[in-house]
């Protein structure tokens, strides 16, 4: 298991547009916050923030996201509302928001955080 490294930033404001790659299927972000966890200890999915780029500019930016057909937005907010916090990994503008377990109710609670799926906004057409 490695160390988990954070940032030193003062928690994003509520307002705050989350991007997460992909349609975010249940077993896709089940599998994946089932990697973090034997990683890191904890369970957790990797978004972008848009913390000094908008949602389009963000989008065909970071490799990461580059690669999705589609992506799902939500804000800081709604996503601590829903119970899921996020915290400040790797780069800026990178954030991972974590999962207090697998549950399918706590998978529906996630999803339903997110707005349905869109066009990613940063690929060239």
């Amino acid at each position: 298991m490695n160390p988990i490294v954070l940032r030193d930033e003062e928690p994003p404001d509520d307002a705050v547009v989350v991007i997460r790659g992909g349609e975010m299927t249940g077993e896709f972000v089940r599998r994946t916050a089932n990697d973090a966890h034997v990683e890191l200890g904890i369970y957790a999915v990797s978004v972008f923030l848009t913390l000094d780029a908008g949602v389009d500019e963000l989008c065909a930016a970071e490799p990461f996201l580059v690669r999705y057909g589609k992506v799902r937005l939500s804000t800081a907010g709604r996503l601590r509302a829903g119970g899921f916090p996020l915290i400040p990994t790797l780069q800026r503008p990178h954030y991972d928001v974590v999962l207090p377990d697998l549950e399918p109710p706590t998978l529906l609670r996630l999803d339903d955080c997110f707005d349905a799926p869109l066009t990613n906004p940063g690929r060239a057409e």
